[in-house]
């Protein structure tokens, strides 16, 4: 299913998870994206229910309530820029950055070439 992603990996996830309940395509531009940025990415979070989102005051509109989002994890600058520039490169156009992860999506149904932070 995933070239660089093994079922281990989303079962890992925070929340555990499947990789069946991933969308096919955003898998293959994840590979995409490994190969591009040749470093390994490492899954903190992937797939969510609606309820899991929604338990953690979120709306429920998550684009990880689709199969259509992961969070990556990432502590270093060096890294950082990579993984944000070979996503780029693969055409995503909704990157999230955080202290020690990268949210990355490619749910068409929310906002469009944007990159925001969780700072806050």
């Amino acid at each position: 299913m995933a070239k660089y992603f093994s079922p281990q990996e989303f079962i890992k996830c925070n929340p555990s998870c499947r990789i069946e309940q991933m969308n096919p395509e955003f898998l293959e531009l994840l590979d995409e994206v490994r190969e591009t940025a040749g470093i390994p990415l490492v899954l903190n979070s992937a797939f969510r229910t609606k309820s899991y989102e929604q338990m953690k005051g979120r709306s429920g509109n998550s684009a990880h309530t689709r199969g259509l989002a992961v969070d990556i994890r990432c502590k270093s600058h060096e890294n950082r820029f990579r993984i944000i520039q070979a996503a780029i490169l693969c055409g995503v156009r909704r990157i999230g950055i955080g202290k020690t992860f990268i949210h990355l999506d490619v749910d068409k149904s929310l906002p469009q070439s944007v990159i925001w932070d969780y700072y806050d």
